[in-house]
């Protein structure tokens, strides 16, 4: 990880979260970087859960 280009893609903050855990995100790009990556893996999560529960509903309500 010695890249040193400002604009870094989200694969490169996955792959030092998956390198180094939580902690090394936070330590080697911050605490902003963390609450991002943190945030987005939250919303990523509630959006699976609202297209299973929404498509459970719609199933149970059409039968």
């Amino acid at each position: 990880m010695t890249d040193n280009n400002p604009r870094r893609g989200m694969t490169f903050y996955r792959a030092v979260l998956k390198e180094e855990g939580w902690k090394g995100l936070f330590l080697k790009l911050g605490p902003k970087a963390a609450i991002l990556l943190f945030l987005f893996f939250l919303g990523k999560g509630l959006v699976w859960l609202f297209i299973f529960y929404g498509g459970y509903e719609l199933i149970k309500n059409t039968f």
